[in-house]
């Protein structure tokens, strides 16, 4: 089985991820919107993957990573199609989510709870 390349770790647990200097909202708001997250958090709000958990990525199969994402209802949370240079040689970390942002059934509902209480 390949090893994992490149895994995604914001979309198997339940964070959100910017770089901080591509983060466009509040600190509250990334809170709001990542309220299913109880770890550390970075000083901006950010959830925080454990190093723990990032090491034992290096054990998780690519095809076994999509297929977890696609069973929790994260569809567009990754992209596909990588080329492996070293099939040997894992590449793990803490993922940057890119601007566009598909669908994500966690903060999906946070956001349609906000909008049943405000009206807007």
């Amino acid at each position: 089985m390949k090893r994992l390349s490149v895994l995604l770790l914001s979309s198997v647990i339940s964070g959100y991820f910017y770089s901080a200097s591509a983060q466009t909202i509040t600190k509250d708001e990334m809170i709001f919107l990542t309220s299913e997250w109880k770890g550390e958090r970075f000083p901006d709000g950010r959830p925080r993957i454990s190093d723990e958990l990032i090491a034992r990525a290096r054990n998780i199969g690519i095809e076994e990573a999509w297929q977890i994402l696609n069973n929790e209802g994260y569809k567009c949370q990754y992209e596909g199609n990588w080329k492996m240079i070293h099939d040997d040689v894992p590449v793990i970390g803490r993922a940057v989510t890119a601007t566009f942002i598909p669908t994500r059934p966690d903060l999906e509902k946070n956001i349609k709870e906000r909008v049943g209480k405000t009206g807007t």
